[in-house]
């Protein structure tokens, strides 16, 4: 027999190659917090329903504290030959107080129901993080000056110039991507936010546990009530992987084009200098590495959601050790989202963008060419699709003589042999591309009036996620409290009952889903 605490039906013990393949310890670190939380909602619970003694409540409780407390000063270690966080703790608290009482902590509970309770605890504190970094960047892309309003940029479509947009309307635009990426975050929150503890391996249990009672500890806005389900479920991980995949590629594109604008044959943006590097070679180089960088880690975010649909897609109902797989590359997938965020939102302080250059393009790449068109039709009464030809021959005309919209006595000779005379000052007016940056006012165009008004839009969402965080965060940190506070007046000698009385007044009742 071995000495693992799985081991009475072993002869021999595993070898040291098998425990360096399957442990998690390395990985089940960020997990400790979640588990020694888990672990005293879980034994208040059993205290309370009369499944352990209330003094072998009390014990075991004081025991997990005096954990806590040790993880608090950052002293808590986890020993990789007991293979994760949860024989860890099990194994430090029977160390304790000794196996007749330290044993009865795992009663009604296996590792399948404790490793998803702990994932989706941690998840939960990520998901948080990742809400508040996107709100971060939103509000650094909102806070613009208004003369943005007007500051003049070459609108892109297939990479070619296409129309005169503003500073303002781009840094909108990623704001209102960005928090598309926050409402799927929010979303993965409602999916991860569900309790399987008490779910046992995979049936439930004959014991008469209260899995409403300790999903309130723990803060859960729900318990995920079928067993089967609530031990099997990577469904939430995986959610969440697509959500930071989604807002990894989001600030990639952004990414992209400050890479390219950046470059001479743009010169619409510089970075600066903290967010660049230079040459080891080539002295006039700055190369914008953040961005670039940006660019390249979401590549990590996309990996991890392909390698947990991968991992999860063989796996029957019930808990499979694939399944334990999902973290290492989960955990980077999040390390790195959060930090490209919190990055961005610095480079985004310190752009630079050149609006003389932005205009001076559009002038010369016919970016103002849809306007003669609209003219045309508002003013001439031509259909639309024959102003587009006429203008589209105007452009290909100018183009073979080498001329550009700035040319207007060139347009208005051209379009007089076309049979449609517009007079040369208004083709100036019709052509600058701040004309037409201030003539779209449809709803969400790039007028300062519509760009303003979605600005206003996008600060009042901000502010309706950030009162959602504000308020789960508090949720969180008063069950945590709760859990606290109970356990120390039962570890003291109080009685369960009297204990979570005082403290489940506090915590909302899981919400049936």
């Amino acid at each position: 027999m071995t000495d693992k605490l799985w081991g009475g039906r072993f002869d021999e013990d595993i070898t040291p190659d098998v425990l360096d393949y399957t442990l998690t310890t390395d990985v089940d670190v960020r997990l400790v917090f979640a588990d020694l939380w888990q672990d005293m909602a879980h034994v208040l619970m059993l205290g309370r329903q009369g499944v352990i003694p209330e003094e072998t409540a009390s014990a075991i409780l004081g025991s997990l504290l005096k954990l806590w407390e040790r993880h608090e000063r950052g002293e808590l270690t986890l020993r990789p030959e007991l293979e994760d966080v949860h024989f860890n703790i099990e194994q430090m608290v029977i160390e304790d107080l000794g196996r007749e009482v330290g044993g009865h902590m795992h009663t009604a509970r296996s590792r399948n129901d404790q490793v998803s309770t702990d994932a989706r605890m941690y998840l939960r504190r990520a998901q948080l993080d990742a809400v508040a970094a996107n709100l971060a960047l939103v509000e650094e892309l909102l806070s613009f000056p208004e003369e943005d309003l007007l500051s003049i940029l070459p609108g892109y479509t297939h990479s070619q110039a296409a129309q005169p947009v503003s500073v303002g309307f781009w840094k909108t635009a990623h704001a209102s991507m960005l928090l598309r990426d926050v409402r799927r975050l929010r979303g993965a929150f409602e999916r991860t936010d569900e309790a399987p503890l008490g779910a046992c391996a995979l049936a439930g249990t004959s014991f008469p546990l209260d899995r409403e009672l300790t999903a309130r500890l723990l803060g859960f806005g729900s318990v995920l009530s079928h067993a089967l389900d609530a031990t099997s479920a990577r469904d939430y991980l995986i959610e969440t992987a697509s959500a930071l995949a989604l807002g990894g590629n989001n600030l990639s594109r952004m990414a992209e084009e400050i890479v390219m604008w950046s470059g001479h044959e743009y010169s619409l943006v510089e970075v600066s200098d903290a967010y660049a590097t230079g040459s080891s070679i080539m002295p006039q180089k700055k190369n914008p590495v953040v961005a670039e960088l940006t660019r390249g880690r979401s590549g990590r975010t996309v990996g991890t959601l392909v390698q947990l649909l991968t991992m999860a897609k063989g796996v029957t109902l019930g808990y499979s050790c694939d399944l334990q797989d999902d973290k290492p590359y989960l955990w980077n997938a999040i390390d790195t989202y959060l930090s490209t965020l919190r990055i961005v939102a610095g480079q985004t302080r310190g752009l630079r963008f050149d609006s003389e250059r932005g205009e001076n393009l559009c002038w010369d790449n016919f970016s103002t060419a849809t306007e003669l068109a609209n003219y045309l039709v508002s003013d001439h009464g031509i259909p639309f699709r024959e102003a587009h030809h006429i203008t589209g021959t105007l452009v290909s005309t100018l183009i073979k003589g080498g001329a550009t919209l700035r040319d207007t006595a060139a347009g208005a000779r051209i379009l007089a042999e076309l049979g449609h005379p517009v007079e040369e000052s208004v083709l100036a007016h019709i052509f600058a591309p701040r004309t037409a940056v201030t003539s779209y006012t449809s709803p969400g165009g790039t007028s300062p009036q519509s760009v303003e008004t979605v600005r206003a839009e996008l600060r009042a969402a901000v502010e309706g996620h950030a009162a959602w965080l504000d308020a789960t965060r508090r949720t969180l940190t008063t069950a945590h409290e709760a859990t606290l506070r109970a356990a120390r007046e039962v570890a003291g000698g109080a009685k369960t009952a009297e204990a979570l009385d005082a403290v489940l007044a506090e915590l909302p009742a899981p919400a049936p889903r």
